[in-house]
């Protein structure tokens, strides 16, 4: 701040009260830390995306073209021939066609059949624990945006960030919207929040389960590793990043649910 007008030439800084002074010093918004969190198989007990897509599918709200793919590219993934980011934007194209506000409302229903019992008591603790610090809480993940929004309001977070399709007359189209919240570009997602924030990252918290989170997990002061697989476990370990298990669904015990055999396009 220079003469009482904000000067967007460097680094903001917050003007101090002189030591006699009774004025308060100014709130810095959110204490300049985030907590990012993953949604799926870390906060979530399985993916949502997948199970969104499970869901679609088994309802027959999908186009019919598109469902009469979705076996087949299953098929594929498990057999290494497609990649993560393949079925992340697998995910989100698949509501091609299908009118925005019907989307949403069929996560909605998604959201409190299949998923909301699916979310950790460990994430609960933690989103609650970061709100009542006053920090930012983000929900990042390559989950169409549909659904995370979903995950988001239920917990209370103040931005959730998932994949985003363009709509065009109120219809999805199977264009994503840059860029998939994937590897750099869940990176890329976070640090534009950042930027927007003014958070600092060095202070940040991210919570995931996720090798394809390395480039994210660099870029905070705290990376917390959830409920890793190997060989990412041992990385954690030797890199010194703190791991976590988060395993208890935050409803407990509950009844089977046909949407288990879709959790995770790991299986």
């Amino acid at each position: 701040m220079r003469g009482g007008i904000e000067d967007h030439s460097g680094p903001r800084v917050w003007p101090r009260p002189s030591p006699r002074s009774n004025i308060p010093a100014p709130v810095v918004p959110f204490g300049r830390t985030a907590a990012i969190f993953d949604v799926d198989d870390s906060l979530l007990d399985g993916n949502a995306g997948t199970i969104f897509t499970w869901y679609l599918y088994s309802e027959k709200v999908m186009r019919p073209e598109l469902r009469a793919k979705v076996p087949r590219i299953i098929y594929e993934y498990a057999r290494k021939r497609l990649s993560e980011q393949d079925m992340v934007e697998v995910g989100s194209r698949c509501h091609e066609g299908l009118r925005a506000d019907e989307v949403r409302a069929h996560a909605a229903a998604c959201f409190q059949r299949h998923i909301k019992k699916r979310i950790t008591t460990g994430a609960v603790r933690m989103v609650r624990k970061h709100l009542l610090s006053g920090h930012l809480v983000v929900l990042a993940s390559g989950s169409p945006q549909y659904i995370i929004d979903e995950v988001g309001r239920h917990l209370r977070a103040h931005l959730a960030v998932g994949t985003r399709t363009r709509i065009v007359d109120g219809r999805v189209t199977d264009q994503i919207v840059p860029p998939v919240v994937f590897r750099e570009g869940k990176r890329a997602a976070v640090e534009r929040i950042a930027e927007e924030y003014d958070l600092d990252l060095s202070r940040s918290f991210l919570y995931s389960d996720s090798a394809a989170d390395v480039p994210l997990f660099e870029a905070v002061g705290n990376p917390v590793v959830v409920n890793p697989k190997q060989p990412f476990r041992a990385v954690a370990e030797e890199r010194g990043w703190e791991v976590a298990e988060w395993r208890e669904r935050s409803k407990g015990q509950v009844a089977p649910d046909s949407a288990d055999e879709w959790g995770s396009w790991d299986g």
